[in-house]
């Protein structure tokens, strides 16, 4: 029997696995945290769950959408360099 938390953590993992390279994976992982944190703050304010804890989750979603934010711009300014020569030789 799987606990939720193991439930959580495998989707986690799974994320991106089909992507092509690491940076991919990475985009997917921090994509899927701050879809999951939306989510539930969605949840509290569509059936009012203590709107006192709406702060806290808002405050959540704001950190994933920095996280995912700095996490494809790293990613991004990782494609865009050139990659290393394998001989170790300087232009």
């Amino acid at each position: 029997m799987t606990t939720f938390d193991q439930e959580i953590t495998r989707h986690y993992v799974s994320a991106g696995i089909d992507g092509p390279d690491l940076d991919a994976r990475r985009v997917a992982r921090a994509t899927f945290v701050r879809d999951t944190v939306r989510a539930l703050y969605n949840a509290d304010k569509k059936f009012g769950i203590d709107p006192a804890d709406n702060g806290s989750l808002a405050e959540l979603v704001d950190a994933a959408e920095e996280h995912l934010k700095h996490i494809a711009t790293d990613v991004s300014q990782r494609s865009v360099m050139a990659p290393p020569n394998p001989r170790g030789d300087t232009a």
